[in-house]
């Protein structure tokens, strides 16, 4: 009997040991240095077990964009985001099965407490959240491109392709009529004051800032308040109702032929047009909009113009940096007493977004 009882401990830890292999976490696993590619490996296994009827994995091995300029044209390759690092949400013993197939994917060193070790692994809420962090470098648009059509008169650009590489110009005459080139002043370039400049060979290097009256149809609380609860139903489970439609539909046709001359206008239309476009679900617009969007983010001189775009591009694109670029100014307005009613709006909206997105 007494040998027995001696034997109990050793049976608890064998049966705990039992246990942990068998438990389903996301494992960290890492890949030879010399790694570059995707992780093709895991998803042609996956593939197998599931024409098998073995038992799945899931996994996760974000990439990024990478872009580069090849003789005038645009190249994208995607690149491993974290390097040598895949997670596996598995268990020990069906991912030490799995390493039969694919030895090259190795556990991280175990973590001894006491007596026993386990292998390092991440918590559902932890991934959930490691997860929308990388979508916000896999999913940015690669190439920040804004549209002619969005340029407004004055705006500055330096001319990056072409024989005139490197000159900086005045925008003269914006596209219209069917034509697609930006006629430019070209600066310290007497002997040719206008350039037509094609889509792809300038980049927008300071906005046009005069012109600083109030725009009224901008300032339409009404209107505002209203996208804004319409982004508000988009995150719940039942959607946007056909109100909500009908309402973005109507914004685009009033407002998205307006030019503006000032750089707070142009934000305050910009933060407008995307939220109506993304109520309609109308994505290549919103890629558009949101590629004009960062290339003049960082001419903006204002604070609060540049918070009210950051704040809209992370409402409307649940993306962890615009979120983090818009608590950094938003959170210290917080402080201030009174705030002025547009501050509090922002406010407002940046806590309702962290609550409907769940952040």
């Amino acid at each position: 009997m007494e040998g027995n009882t001696k034997d109990i401990p050793e049976l608890a830890e064998r049966f705990a040991r039992r246990r942990n292999s068998q438990a389903v976490r996301w494992y960290v696993l890492t890949l030879p240095s010399c790694h570059r590619g995707p992780a093709v490996g895991l998803q042609r296994e996956l593939d197998r077990r599931i024409r098998c009827g073995e038992p799945r994995f899931e996994f996760f091995a974000p990439s990024y964009v990478e872009v580069k300029n090849e003789d005038g044209h645009f190249v994208n390759t995607r690149r491993p985001l974290l390097y040598n690092y895949v997670f596996i949400r598995s268990s020990e013993s069906e991912i030490y099965r799995m390493k039969q197939e694919l030895p090259q994917y190795n556990f991280l060193p175990r973590v001894r407490e006491g007596l026993r070790g386990y292998y390092p692994y991440l918590s559902d809420e932890a991934m959930r959240n490691l997860q929308w962090i990388a979508r916000s470098y896999c999913d940015e648009l690669p190439v920040y491109m804004p549209e002619t059509e969005r340029l407004a008169k004055g705006d500055r650009i330096r001319i990056i392709a072409g024989r005139f590489k490197g000159a900086e110009a005045r925008v003269a005459i914006r596209p219209g009529g069917g034509k697609k080139d930006v006629v430019v002043c070209v600066e310290n370039w007497m002997w040719v004051p206008l350039l037509h400049v094609r889509p792809g060979e300038y980049e927008i290097i300071a906005l046009h800032e005069s012109g600083k009256h109030v725009y009224t149809r901008l300032d339409n609380d009404r209107l505002l308040e209203s996208l804004h609860e319409a982004m508000g139903r988009r995150c719940a489970p039942n959607g946007v109702t056909d109100a909500d439609r009908t309402l973005a539909s109507e914004t685009i046709r009033q407002y998205g032929k307006l030019e503006m001359d000032s750089d707070v206008l142009r934000c305050k239309l910009y933060s407008i047009l995307l939220s109506a476009y993304t109520i309609l679900e109308a994505t290549d617009e919103c890629e558009k909009l949101i590629g004009t969007i960062l290339e003049i983010l960082p001419l903006v001189k204002a604070e609060q113009a540049r918070a009210g775009l950051l704040v809209t591009l992370y409402g409307c694109t649940d993306n962890s940096l615009y979120h983090a670029r818009a608590h950094k100014i938003v959170d210290r307005w917080k402080e201030e007493n009174p705030n002025k009613k547009s501050k509090e709006r922002l406010i407002r909206w940046l806590d309702d977004y962290d609550r409907w997105l769940g952040h």
